[in-house]
């Protein structure tokens, strides 16, 4: 930059000083400065893209590059020396930066899913019966009702409720403990004679179970019904049986719950009339009969 805006304007006027071109050293002299201040200009701002704004404009496409994500982006820097520039330490330390950003950003995403894993299995296990494994009420209650607002508007919508038979004098005679027991072997049984993924099994409380059947006609509804049943009753152990009511969802339920839970109820209710042992459906004339041969099952 020296050499352009001094040593070669005035170069220049000692030449045509020399040669004779003009006569006044003085005026040659000050046109040799004011074209070096003109020059000085240009002159600095070429020199600043060569030493310094081409360094600045690598820094800025890095940081955009860490603004958008792109952690793994470095820079160039070589080796490190013991007397380095301050742009080329400047650049070291925006490697470590970056490095440590991304660090960061793995740690605290690593906790964000785990985070979330924690979230979804603290909500599950809000909806599951402990004992049973199987949903619980709160559950029961946001399902079906969501499964009966739904596009199928509750098409294929079955509801059965179960109730243990002679499962309070278990209970007393036998203890807790049986208790328990029995109930774990129905949800298993339940379970079991469900189909996995489309069926779903309920535990309400104490020894009342329920089962929301979906996409099935009412034959097939009723031989999971009498498979449940006679399938308790070979594996409890404790001489318990169970009572089904059996209810369809019907256009006239709208999506109300307690619409479908009332009509399950009074089926329930004529099972246990029965001696329980029974499935009594809404659709069927009379019941199914407590004894016969085992339906196949699925």
């Amino acid at each position: 930059m020296l050499f352009v805006t001094a040593i070669l304007p005035m170069a220049g006027a000692l030449v045509l000083l020399e040669a004779g071109v003009v006569d006044d050293p003085a005026a040659m002299l000050g046109m040799a400065l004011a074209l070096g201040l003109g020059l000085l200009a240009p002159v600095s701002r070429v020199c600043a893209s060569i030493v310094v704004l081409g360094d600045l404009r690598t820094l800025n496409r890095f940081c955009s590059e860490i603004r958008q994500g792109r952690y793994g982006t470095r820079l160039s820097v070589g080796l490190e020396g013991d007397d380095e520039h301050e742009m080329l330490r400047l650049k070291r330390n925006m490697n470590w930066m970056a490095h440590h950003i991304h660090a960061q950003t793995r740690s605290l995403r690593a906790r964000l899913d785990e985070s979330d894993l924690r979230t979804r299995f603290y909500e599950e296990m809000s909806y599951r019966d402990p004992l049973t494994g199987l949903h619980n009420r709160r559950y029961f209650e946001r399902f079906l009702a969501d499964l009966l607002r739904g596009p199928s508007r509750g098409r294929g919508v079955f509801l059965a409720l179960v109730d243990c038979d002679r499962f309070k004098r278990v209970n007393d005679t036998r203890g807790h403990q049986a208790g328990d027991d029995v109930l774990a072997c129905l949800g298993e049984v339940i379970r079991e004679s469900v189909r996995e993924s489309t069926d779903v099994g309920f535990r309400f409380g104490g020894d009342e179970f329920g089962v929301v059947f979906r996409d099935i006609d009412h034959a097939d509804c009723l031989r999971a019904c009498d498979r449940i049943r006679y399938r308790f009753a070979a594996s409890n152990g404790y001489g318990c049986t169970v009572s089904i009511g059996l209810g369809a969802w019907t256009a006239d339920m709208g999506s109300e719950v307690p619409a479908l839970v009332r009509a399950c109820d009074a089926c329930l209710y004529r099972a246990k009339d029965l001696g329980g042992d029974h499935v009594v459906s809404a659709r069927s004339a009379a019941p199914a009969p407590a004894d016969g041969v085992s339906p196949p099952p699925c």
